[in-house]
């Protein structure tokens, strides 16, 4: 049997017709098969499409249950956090209670704030009533300048400070600086812990990722920089979040640990948001506080955090400020101007006059921060609690510097929250569980206890003695 092709080979000229019509067949069958083919093809391309397509889908809707689950778990722990806070709160309200709680002191307000501040209200100048600067009224401003270079730190010009309400909104502004200044993608902020709650409250507003390092009450909560520096990851890390004097602790960062920071910084090129709203409260002589922005070059890459509130003793006025790089400063000016807009003007002033009297105090050594009279009742404070919370069989973690005294309550047997609530309704002293200021994990310690030591003499006296009564009746 001949082949087609062979056949085809002796068909007669003049049989062309058939001959083209018989070569079209075969091409238009090939040409529909290949089209079988692409058309099968396509299909098949299409449903791997459809598969790949609704692989995705499902993935993602895993990653969207997954972060739901995350997030449904942290705004769970940070609804027990606030619960409990909150509980403690109401404890230390009630009657006849101590509360060494809260940080707010009750002693030690600036004179020369509060008589500057309410002569500017009745005084009869029409501006000083009215609105202020954003950046802050120039009396303020300036002070700042003339305070921080008494301090040892040469701020340069007024476009290097913001003043703001608070030192709360300064971080907030702080931290919207950070992330826009930083890299694409780069949303982590790294951070000891415990740390201030609004730390990750911020973090989380702004819609950023808290890395924390873990300071061990037992280390004396000193900063591990080597953890710190292993937590920095490059185009991931956003910054470094210092704070010193430590809230809780009252750990005194050193200058190595500081140091130890700055390299890192340096390193990784990060900026810093350096918390020192407790500056002056430093209560070993043998220590120092020292700026983060003053070693080496970290003046380019930090943001110090300062505030009327615990530098002047008057929370209350909610007055604070930000001082670095003018890039960082004005974007948080920026912020400052759509949250408040501007400090109290007669606060400000008042702030103002109060800074004056610190730098033109000749007791304190030029270029170095200070110690105030108000650290040494503190310290007095920390003293006579530790040695009432020792009597109880406590462990205490005696602090450098800051508001607060922090012991370790185990020997008890009940969990921090459960000893806060027994102390403030039996013994009728409040303080507060240091668990809260820790971001949420099965390692959390729950045996740690804070106690605020910002507290006139009388009450922090009448608190050990309480809790020597509470203790010996056990």
């Amino acid at each position: 049997m001949m082949s087609h092709e062979s056949s085809n080979s002796h068909v007669p000229t003049h049989s062309g017709a058939a001959a083209a019509s018989s070569t079209t067949t075969t091409r238009v069958g090939s040409c529909a098969a290949s089209r079988a083919r692409v058309k099968a093809r396509a299909t098949s391309s299409g449903e791997f499409r459809r598969r790949v397509r609704a692989l995705k889908l499902v993935s993602i809707a895993r990653a969207d249950a997954r972060r739901a689950i995350r997030l449904r778990t942290s705004m769970a722990s940070a609804d027990d956090a606030a619960a409990t806070w909150e509980r403690i709160v109401r404890l230390a309200s009630a009657p006849d209670v101590c509360d060494l709680g809260q940080g707010w002191p009750d002693f030690g307000e600036s004179v020369a704030a509060t008589t500057t501040a309410a002569r500017a209200m009745t005084g009869g100048d029409a501006r000083a009533n009215q609105y202020a600067p954003v950046r802050g009224r120039k009396e303020l401003t300036e002070a700042l300048m003339r305070y921080y270079e008494r301090t040892g730190y040469s701020v340069g010009s007024e476009e290097s400070i913001v003043v703001t309400c608070s030192g709360t909104e300064a971080l907030y502004g702080a931290f919207q600086a950070a992330m826009r200044a930083a890299p694409e993608g780069a949303r982590e902020f790294v951070f000891v812990e415990p740390f201030f709650p609004w730390y990750k409250a911020i973090a989380d507003d702004v819609g950023a990722t808290c890395v924390v390092i873990r300071a061990r009450a037992e280390d004396g909560f000193v900063v591990d920089v080597d953890a710190i520096r292993r937590a920095c990851v490059s185009g991931r890390t956003c910054a470094i979040v210092s704070c010193s004097p430590h809230n809780p602790s009252g750990h005194v960062l050193s200058r190595k640990e500081l140091e130890g920071i700055a390299a890192i910084a340096e390193e990784k090129d990060l900026f810093v948001i350096s918390d020192e709203v407790y500056e002056r409260s430093v209560f070993d002589p043998a220590l120092e506080h020292v700026r983060l922005a003053t070693i080496g070059d970290m003046r380019d890459r930090t943001v110090t955090i300062g505030s009327a509130s615990k530098l002047l003793n008057l929370t209350g006025w909610r007055v604070g400020w930000a001082v670095g790089p003018p890039k960082m400063i004005d974007a948080i000016k920026s912020a400052h101007s759509l949250m408040s807009y501007a400090a109290p003007t007669p606060l400000q002033l008042g702030v103002a006059a109060a800074l004056d009297e610190i730098s033109a105090d000749a007791r304190s050594p030029r270029g170095r921060v200070v110690p105030d009279e108000n650290a040494a009742v503190m310290a007095d404070n920390a003293r006579t609690l530790a040695h009432a919370l020792e009597d109880a069989g406590l462990t205490v973690y005696h602090p450098e510097g800051g508001y607060f005294l922090t012991c370790d309550v185990s020997s008890t047997g009940a969990s921090d929250v459960d000893f806060c609530v027994e102390l403030a309704s039996h013994a009728k002293v409040a303080a507060v569980p240091l668990s809260v200021f820790f971001l949420p994990s099965a390692d959390v310690p729950r045996s740690l206890v804070r106690f605020a030591v910002c507290k006139k003499p009388d009450t922090v006296r009448e608190s050990a003695d309480r809790i020597r009564r509470h203790f010996a009746r056990e």
